[in-house]
């Protein structure tokens, strides 16, 4: 029964690191509205602003003096679904099945600050939140033994130094500092438990418990970057971020049902007893690759690719303090995710900057492990953006992206690694997502 709790902590912790994160899984990147407008292309390669920073450190090479950006982006999403479920002893389960606004909309602040020490040298800071993942169903929908809610952030802290290593090539290298916390919960079928241990009176489906799970950790990091132009109006760049492997502490606490099986059962075994719990959730590196031409003082035309490591989350090890609660291991089974993005500024004047870009962002879910804690799916983006100089030390930028996404298909059954007490879930949700953003850029 441990694996009830834990297996859904497997799926859901990954995002120890949101509202449903806007990259593959529970990665994001809504940090730059500059870079938003574009779609993130050539990302890697720019380096005007403080908020370039987030995507490569060696655009700390582009400080004159000091400049700093705050910024706000607003993750606006819809979800709905359709789903049927039946308990380990293959009878119906009831509640609501057709949840909506599952998936939680929310509000990303980012900020970036550069100052440069000398021609060669720089020194910035970023603060970002690169995975996240929020979901809350109905505490009675009939998915409610797969999850309930998921509560799971991360806070990047990220100094860092670049290097002038010859006239256009920049170098940079910096430390992530991160901070993870999560919340989960999700009912256990404590009737279909009584019921294959013979105690009278269960009923499957219909004596639910709940399993609560709340942890965070501190861990590091490291991001390195370069910056080349190998001609005048072309740049490349490319910038590493390191995998950081959280390791959970905290608490799980049970929630007993109103027939007393899990009473019983605590008090012949000593499971489902409150205590300490812990999980290692690897958070994966990324590369970022891009390109940026500038064809005259008026067009610029960019280019991007990303990848993303998922593989490296093929399982989670769940390891509760309490003997009687056996460790559980999860298997995701998950793969590298890629993220390309084609992308086009426009200057008609010194003080307007007009954006536009395109991107496919793979999915890292394989359909037969998709669960309703994290419903991925490939997404689709269109975006644009405007920038203003108001005068020579303030910029704004405006971004807007809307991310088409197909139907994510779940389908959970008790004889996966994980399920045997969670029962079937067959299901499709749906997910629109529009995503806003405001950069304020100061000198």
């Amino acid at each position: 029964m441990r694996r009830i709790l834990f297996t859904a902590a497997a799926a859901a912790i990954p995002v120890l690191a949101s509202s449903q994160a806007l990259a593959s899984a529970f990665e994001l990147r809504e940090f730059s509205a500059g870079a938003m407008g574009t779609a993130y292309a050539g990302s890697a390669a720019s380096n005007s602003a403080p908020g370039d920073m987030f995507y490569n450190p060696a655009a700390l090479g582009g400080v004159e003096d000091w400049d700093a950006s705050v910024d706000a982006s607003g993750l606006l999403l819809n979800s709905k679904g359709v789903f049927s479920a039946q308990t380990s002893a293959g009878t119906p389960v009831a509640g609501p099945n057709r949840p909506h606004d599952f998936i939680g909309s929310a509000v990303l602040p980012a900020m970036a600050l550069r100052y440069r020490l000398s021609d060669r040298w720089a020194v910035g800071l970023t603060v970002t939140t690169p995975f996240g993942e929020t979901t809350n169903y109905p505490s009675d929908w009939v998915g409610r033994y797969y999850a309930q809610t998921t509560n799971l952030v991360t806070v990047n802290a990220t100094p860092m130094v670049s290097w002038q290593a010859i006239p256009n090539l920049t170098l940079a290298a910096g430390m992530q500092i991160q901070y993870a916390h999560a919340y989960l919960s999700e009912a256990i079928d404590f009737g279909t438990l009584g019921a294959l241990n013979g105690i009278p009176g269960a009923v499957p489906g219909g004596d639910d418990g709940a399993a609560r799970l709340k942890g965070s950790s501190w861990d590091y990091g490291y991001v390195l970057g370069a910056q080349w132009k190998p001609a005048d109006p072309v740049t490349l760049g490319v910038s590493y971020r390191s995998q950081i492997t959280q390791s959970l502490r905290g608490h799980e606490n049970f929630v007993y049902d109103s027939a007393g099986i899990a009473a019983t059962l605590n008090a012949f075994t000593g499971a489902f007893a409150n205590g300490e719990a812990s999980a290692d959730v690897p958070l994966p590196a990324t590369v970022n690759a891009g390109a940026r031409y500038d064809m005259n003082p008026q067009w610029s035309l960019l280019a991007g690719l990303e990848y993303t490591d998922w593989g490296t989350f093929d399982r989670l090890l769940a390891v509760p303090a309490n003997p009687a609660n056996p460790t559980d291991l999860t298997v995701n089974d998950w793969h590298g995710t890629w993220f390309g993005s084609l992308g086009a500024e426009y200057r008609p004047t010194d003080q307007w900057t007009f954006r536009v870009g395109t991107a496919y962002d793979d999915a890292a879910a394989p359909h037969e492990h998709l669960v309703p804690r994290i419903p991925d799916a490939q997404r689709y983006w269109l975006s644009a953006g405007v920038g203003y100089a108001w005068d020579k030390h303030t910029d704004v930028n405006l971004a807007i992206s809307h991310l088409f996404t197909p139907s994510s298909t779940i389908s959970q059954n008790p004889l996966q690694a994980g399920n045997a007490l969670r029962g079937s879930l067959n299901g499709v949700s749906d997910t629109n997502a529009t995503l806003v953003s405001m950069e304020l850029v100061l000198r």
